[in-house]
């Protein structure tokens, strides 16, 4: 019965004090839901994603060569392990009358590879059939009408039906479709068409889906690993077969010019032999004019008929010659054919996916350390709140000690009261963390992906983590006070804790300021430094959600600033334009001067290089050596933590991230892998500071001294004035045309894509925001609640020494503002710190965050935290007036 009454009495705990139950709930619950939901976020998102390539059977791996796909090439590539196999056809079509570049696939309904996704209509079923991409409704095109693609060199048929819209797991990006080398240079949409349309044998790429990678997660170690190991395997296969593919090449080709070569031969043999005849009947025709003294009109007529067949012969023999001149070159630049390249494009190389895949890794990067450090947070504040409850219940306990109740038994009620509000924090923040923030991330940036949504499922290790920690902040503390309350005796727990006496404060010796001061602000300020640990724990809460509040804004700033710090004070230039190989450099050059907008460009040479080192994932980078280097620095601006250079005539220049990663300081020596694998050395003269991607700078002197080849230009740096979209696709379009460009890549269009690439994070950032400012209002209503509980004594007795309702407001106010502005102040500080911590964490291989918190990131989260505070003084002063003096100061002293 003892037992029963007392564990009703436990319960009623809860109701009594439900304010500060509530309180410490929601402390664990936004502090659950934020650590779990971010925690699982990045896995619910990679899954999701891995669910949906696998359902649509997106090749694991597609093989492209230069030089075309054979059934060679096929057969090879049936060759390699755990593969299943599938060719077509790819190519680009620009239309010249629309502006438009689409890319051609071949459709094939026996294929099993990336199935498309029927938006509306239907797939190919006859010949003359396409299907779009669902972007090209966005062109104007609609169903049943004609689309014209007058590729007669490539394709047996021009006009074709549009029967259906659909999308390609090849393209998860809504937007993105990637490069091509017609047009304006960017592909505008797709299109999938019968594969019998195609008139050549030779196909454009083969797909592979490997069975070891399958049910493994796309964005995961394990897939990585596994398709590492595929794609040496592919390799080794294909060692040989570049140089195999030229052979066959210059094989075709010389079949082809060969025989005509010898039917030139042939017919240049006949005209020397009509040649000696001619030359007979000339020697005959003049000697029988020698033997006729008058003049014959049937010798001179003979005598013309000959100069007119000499003619003949002459102009045969000429065209005869040419087209002799024309096959022997042809048949020297078939033999000077450049072996074709085999490229291995994984899933990560196909538009948008990687970008998606980074989206998941930052979040992930974030979760590692914004979470925790809300979570400490809320467990800080879980604790002090469990504490001070326990420390109130002194006399309780000491009446329950004299009454016979066993240690065991007084911990029941407490052990109850600590398990329910954790308990149901966890498990509602468990269950609203992992169903609604993986949703809502996938939501706000579900415009830019073609999945059709994310399926929830529970981390176990975020919540047993999230668990383990709050029922130690709130049971620990409980039980920590306990151990030490039911070791004394019941008649010193009856009798309240004797208050800290009273001394002079720092504050009273500066008699100027001191002397000035009312009466409530000195008995105020004697308060905040009477009781420290109390003013400890609340600058200490305050300011961990005012840093909050700042990294949350602060990553937006900083996330943000990427762009706006690499490209100006970095990256000086507007485009760069890739030549062909042995493309005309002085042609188009011409080009260039022909564009009023374009006002300067420099001949550079650009390469990707590889740096390789035992412990560290092989890093690709972009190798740039300028024509001249000091007209380089009115292009890109060296800088070394800020302080500028000029790219130096001995040594290599390389950016932050490769030397952080490779450890590399000035004067080291540095061994890099060029395309073909062939290495050499370079010193290290300075380290540049770089945002976005991984470069290596050379002088041009020094690239021929480091290599020993000779300096050839590949690519242009263009500045120009201010053009706009159109201008910039015109002129892209006329590069392209000239047959001399591969490629024109704007840094407008770069600018754009980091723009849209850190959007996604702006949700993020923002629910962060909220969530810290929600934590932030909790804690100080909950630490005001504390504060006012424990001096519930004092407060009624200056009410009855006459204080006004809004003297005894302003009397806890005061020292409430006073902590406010202490740990706004703070938290400026640890808002800095915890956001640098982030960005680090977060930057990747290719990406550097810059450390941008702007004034308007301390004011939102200063102002926020003000706010809060008024609002719960203004909560505050409303129970304040109706405290019961009478109660409050009955005693039992």
């Amino acid at each position: 019965m003892k037992n029963k009454t007392y564990f009703k009495a436990s319960l009623r705990e809860i109701i009594y004090s439900k304010g500060r139950f509530i309180a410490i709930v929601l402390i664990i619950l936004l502090g659950t839901l934020l650590y779990v939901g971010i925690k699982a976020t990045g896995p619910i998102l990679n899954h999701s994603a891995s669910q949906f390539v696998d359902k649509q059977e997106l090749s694991n791996l597609q093989i492209v060569s230069t030089g075309g796909l054979t059934e060679e090439d096929e057969r090879l590539a049936a060759k390699i392990p755990n593969a299943e196999v599938e060719s077509g056809h790819q190519l680009f079509y620009a239309d010249s009358k629309k502006n438009q570049v689409a890319k051609l696939y071949s459709y094939d309904k026996k294929n099993q590879q990336n199935k498309l996704i029927v938006k509306s209509g239907h797939l190919p079923q006859k010949e003359n059939e396409l299907v779009l991409d669902e972007k090209a409704k966005e062109e104007g095109y609609r169903l049943n009408q004609t689309y014209r693609i007058d590729q007669p060199d490539q394709l047996k048929r021009k006009n074709f039906k549009i029967v259906g819209f659909v999308q390609s797991p090849i393209y998860i990006s809504t937007e993105e479709r990637g490069l091509s080398n017609v047009g304006n240079g960017n592909v505008d949409f797709f299109a999938y068409l019968p594969e019998n349309n195609f008139s050549s044998k030779i196909k454009s790429i083969i797909y592979v889906r490997f069975a070891n990678v399958k049910g493994k997660e796309t964005y995961g170690k394990a897939y990585e690993k596994a398709m590492d190991k595929n794609i040496e395997k592919t390799e080794a296969l294909f060692t040989d077969r570049p140089k195999e593919r030229a052979a066959e090449i210059k094989s075709a080709a010389l079949k082809k010019v060969q025989p005509k070569k010898a039917e030139v031969a042939d017919s240049l043999a006949k005209l020397e032999t009509g040649q000696k005849e001619l030359n007979q009947a000339k020697v005959q025709l003049e000697q029988q004019a020698a033997l006729t003294s008058n003049e014959n009109p049937q010798l001179e007529q003979a005598k013309n008929d000959l100069e007119e067949r000499q003619k003949e012969l002459n102009s045969n023999r000429e065209k005869l010659l040419t087209a002799q001149q024309k096959l022997s070159d042809s048949e020297k630049e078939i033999n000077d054919v450049k072996t074709p390249s085999y490229s291995y494009d994984q899933r990560a190389d196909n538009p948008g996916f990687q970008e998606y895949g980074d989206l998941s890794e930052r979040i992930a990067a974030i979760a590692n350390v914004f979470p925790v450090f809300f979570f400490f947070i809320a467990a800080l504040i879980t604790f002090t709140t469990m504490t001070r409850m326990v420390e109130e219940n002194r006399r309780e306990i000491g009446t329950l000690k004299a009454l016979g109740y066993s240690r065991y038994e007084i911990s029941i009620k407490y052990i109850i009261y600590a398990v329910s509000a954790a308990a149901a924090g966890i498990i509602l923040g468990s269950v609203i963390g992992t169903h609604t923030l993986p949703r809502l991330i996938f939501e706000l940036s579900s415009d830019r992906y073609n999945f059709p949504g994310v399926k929830a499922f529970y981390l176990s290790r975020p919540i047993i983590q999230a668990t383990i920690a709050f029922l130690f902040a709130s049971l620990g503390a409980a039980l920590l006070v306990l151990l030490k309350e039911l070791h004394e005796k019941p008649a010193e727990l009856l009798q309240p804790k004797a208050p800290k006496p009273g001394q002079r404060i720092f504050l009273e010796r500066i008699t100027p300021i001191w002397s000035r001061m009312s009466f409530n602000s000195k008995v105020s300020y004697r308060n905040l430094f009477r009781y420290k640990s109390r003013m400890i724990m609340a600058v200490i809460g305050i300011a961990g959600c005012a840093a909050l509040m700042v990294a949350g804004v602060g990553l937006k700033d900083s996330l943000s600033s990427v762009g706006q710090k690499q490209f100006g004070p970095i990256i000086d230039y507007d485009a760069i334009v890739t030549l062909k190989d042995q493309a005309d450099n002085s042609a188009v050059e011409k080009l260039f001067s022909k564009n009023k907008k374009l006002t300067a460009n420099l001949a550079v040479m650009n390469q990707t290089v590889e740096l390789k080192q035992k412990g560290q994932a092989n890093q690709k980078l972009t190798m740039m050596v300028p024509e001249d280097r000091e007209v380089f620095k009115q292009y890109l601006h060296l800088k070394n933590k800020g302080a500028g250079f000029t790219l130096p005539n001995d040594g290599a220049v390389i950016t932050q991230k490769m030397a952080e990663l490779f450890n590399l300081k000035k004067g080291d020596s540095l061994t890099v892998y060029d395309d073909d694998q062939q290495t050499f050395k370079v010193k290290i003269a300075n380290i540049s500071d770089n945002y976005l991607g991984n470069f290596l700078y050379l002088s041009k002197e020094y690239y021929q001294k480091a290599r020993g080849n000779n300096f050839e230009a590949n690519s242009y740096l263009l500045k120009s004035k201010k053009m706009t979209k159109s201008e910039e696709e015109n002129l892209s379009k006329k590069l392209l045309s000239s047959d001399q460009v591969i490629n024109t890549s704007f840094m407008s269009t770069q600018i754009e894509t980091q723009e849209n690439s850190m959007d996604n994070l702006d949700g993020i950032v923002w629910i962060f925001v909220v969530l810290s400012g929600l934590l932030a209002f909790i804690v100080l209503y909950n630490l005001t609640n504390i504060n006012v509980s424990e001096r519930l004594r004092e407060l009624s007795t200056i009410k009855v020494l006459g204080f006004y309702d809004r003297e005894v407001t302003s009397y806890v106010f005061r020292e409430n503002f006073v902590f406010t502005i202490l740990g706004i102040l703070f938290g400026y500080g640890l808002g800095v710190i915890l956001t640098k911590f982030i960005l680090d964490q977060a930057s990747m291989e290719t990406i550097t965050f810059p450390l941008v918190i702007r004034s308007g990131s301390y004011l939102l989260s200063g102002g926020l935290t003000i706010l809060f505070s008024v609002i719960v003084m203004l909560a505050t002063h409303f129970r304040l007036r109706h405290i019961n003096m009478i109660d409050a100061l009955k005693s039992n002293e």
